[in-house]
Formats: C-alpha cells, structure tokens, sequence
C-alpha cells in the first residue's frame, strides 16, 4: 500500500470499487501513470497481469495485451499511458497535469508523446545492445554479443535527446512552466531511472536537467510512485 508522504491519502489500496491499474512496477509507462495518480490524489488498486500474452481475462481489458490498463470502477477500461495519463486529467482535473495556454499544453503533449515513441525506444536500443534483461537484473553481455554499431548509434541519438531537453527546461521549473505536467510524469523514468543506471546520466552538458531531476526525486508523488524494486546491473 502507498501512502503520499507528509498526507493520510492512500494511494493504492487493496479491496474494494476502484479504479483498477493493471501495470507492471518497473515499467516506465506504467510509472508515468501511477505518478499521475498520486498527483492528483486518486485512490486505486493495483492488479499485476499474470501470462498477459495468452490470459483470456487480461485479453477483454485490452486486446493489444499490453499495460498499464486502467478499468474504471464500471468495468470499462482504458489502455495506453498517454491516453490513461489525459482520461485522468480530464476526470480528476485538480491539480491541474496540462497549462492553461493552448500552445503550452500542445508542447507538453509532444514533449510526452515524443519520450514515449522516441527517446524511450533509442534507451532500449541503448540497453539491449549490451545487456540480457532477467527481471530486475541487467546482464551484461559477453564482448562479442554486444552490438556495438547500435550502441554508438542509440547513444548519439539519447545526446540528441538530452540536448533538446536541456533547452526545454532552461528557463522553466518543469517541463509545464510552473505546472508541474504529464511531460514531466512521462520523463521521470528515463532522467531518473535508467539513464543513471547506464551511466549517462549526469553529464555536466545538462546542468539544468539535473537540477530538475533534484526537484523531481524529492516530490512526493514521486517517491510514493517509484518502482518498489529498481532494475539494476549484475555484477560479477
């Protein structure tokens, strides 16, 4: 069960009509969305699918067998973060995830929607090419596994990334201005999470995303959303 540090507010609770999520904990997508919860206060239970490729029961909450889904306390549901992350701005509007100008809140979208099909993909090009994945373990690859043409190639492209994200922070407290928004839910995981575990992050290049990544792993919803069990690299 989490609890919103420094509140009463319980942010996934066992039993119950609720909203249900249906995420696995160190899923990025599902992170974004269980960050989005705990911002806004909205009380949920948490399901972890079991066989989602083949469970007929997991099939009728999403065709796609993919997650996180959110089913709604009738039974419908809703799947794909992006989608589940504007449905919850849309239902719980307080506090508001998206700034009020029109233009503002188109730049939030692509900055969500470009981490999720774009930056995220070239991190797991990133992290593939060097390592087996044996939940929550990271193996690194023996020397001639590695794929070394797709590690220069993902990592130029995580540069690229980053430097576009240095400036759209420069200037701003959050990805939202001063609204903390569904960027910054959806930049977490890759700024805070995997991009430090594979040694990309800090570089002094992006001095004002590291200030951010202090702000962020010091928020509450934050630290109440976190994976319970990180990935993190085998050793020898």
């Amino acid at each position: 069960m989490r609890i919103l540090p420094g509140t009463s507010v319980f942010l996934e609770i066992i039993g119950g009509e609720m909203l249900k999520l249906h995420n696995f904990d160190r899923s990025p997508f599902g992170w974004k969305v269980r960050m989005v919860l705990a911002e806004k206060h909205v009380p949920y239970r948490t399901e972890v699918p079991e066989n989602k490729s083949e469970s007929p029961a997991f099939g009728k909450l999403n065709p796609f067998r993919l997650t996180p889904v959110l089913e709604l306390e009738d039974g419908r549901t809703v799947f794909e973060s992006t989608v589940i992350n504007e449905y919850l701005e849309e239902a719980y509007p307080n506090p508001a995830m998206l700034p009020r100008d029109p233009y503002e809140r188109a730049r939030v979208r692509m900055l969500e929607d470009t981490t999720d099909q774009y930056f995220n993909q070239a991190l797991r090009d990133f992290r593939t090419a060097q390592y087996e994945y044996a939940p929550p373990f990271l193996i690194p690859k023996k020397a001639e596994q590695v794929d070394h043409k797709l590690v220069e190639e993902s990592k130029k492209k995580i540069h690229e990334h980053l430097s576009r994200l240095e400036k759209e922070i420069t200037g701003r407290t959050w990805f939202g201005g001063e609204v903390f928004s569904l960027a910054d839910v959806a930049l977490a995981a890759p700024l805070t999470g995997s991009l430090p575990l594979l040694g990309l992050l800090p570089d002094p290049k992006y001095p004002n995303l590291a200030a951010w990544s202090r702000r962020m792993v010091e928020r509450p919803s934050y630290i109440a959303s976190a994976p319970k069990e990180p990935m993190k690299i085998k050793k020898d």
